[in-house]
């Protein structure tokens, strides 16, 4: 019953108020109202307003993550391009010098080989190449780059073999001195490369060619090594010594040729 008292005097109100509009006569409350509801309603607009944005921030945020994602992979995938390129470019250098080597020695038979292993030790002394006994490759081969000798073959595997390189200290090369034609051995070792046993009696000019002089066998004749760049002799010492400048960077070989007549 009591419901139903409060729905009838809901009707009449509303009645009523459909009957006073058009007379102006509740344009003061509704004013009233309005003035009193206004804080409520713009505090209610911003918060939604706030809101929105907020959701708006996060799917914008959310989108710029992926664009992020995205233009990293495509950046990772650019420098990896380049990389290869960079790996072509240098690779390609490389062989034009090799290249260059192989036109003007056409008696030596060379077969390429790629360095897949280096000394351990704290000063650079053998490497190791993807040529064994299956390829042909023998002991106190030589071993070349550029057009100049490196190394020798110390021992050989079956798909590989180690190469002592002419800085290591037991390294003994028969070499000549190609102006003056003072013979002697080539020798490594933490001071550089130093021919050692020319007589005295060689008159030895600096920035001469050495080249290897075919003794023993086993290296072949002329192949390169260096430049004469300083003579070692002391009084009452009966041989000369000088020291040789090598134009390879031994230390940073990445491809050699195995030489043999």
């Amino acid at each position: 019953m009591k419901k139903f008292k409060i729905l009838i005097m809901a009707a009449i109100l509303i009645i009523t108020g459909f009957l006073l509009y058009p007379t102006g006569v509740l344009s003061t409350p509704k004013n009233i109202l309005f003035r009193a509801l206004k804080p409520f309603s713009i505090v209610s607009n911003y918060t939604v307003d706030k809101v929105v944005t907020i959701f708006g921030n996060f799917a914008n945020l959310n989108s710029l993550g992926k664009e992020n994602q995205k233009l990293i992979k495509e950046n990772l995938e650019l420098q990896g391009q380049i990389a290869i390129i960079k790996e072509v470019q240098h690779e390609n250098e490389i062989l034009k010098k090799e290249i260059g080597f192989l036109n003007t020695k056409s008696d030596l038979k060379l077969m390429p080989a790629n360095i897949v292993g280096r000394s351990i030790s704290g000063y650079l002394k053998t490497i190791v190449i993807d040529r064994g006994e299956k390829d042909g490759i023998k002991q106190n081969q030589a071993i070349i780059s550029q057009g100049f000798l490196v190394g020798t073959v110390r021992q050989v595997f079956p798909n590989s073999a180690e190469v002592i390189l002419i800085t290591d200290n037991n390294s003994l090369v028969p070499v000549v001195l190609q102006d003056s034609r003072g013979t002697g051995m080539l020798r490594g070792g933490f001071g550089g490369l130093t021919v050692e046993d020319i007589p005295l009696n060689i008159p030895i000019k600096k920035g001469e060619q050495v080249v290897t002089s075919g003794l023993g066998g086993d290296v072949p004749l002329g192949i390169m090594v260096g430049t004469v760049e300083d003579v070692i002799s002391h009084e009452g010492e009966i041989f000369q010594k000088v020291t040789v400048k090598s134009p390879i960077q031994i230390y940073f070989l990445e491809f050699v040729f195995v030489a043999s007549q």
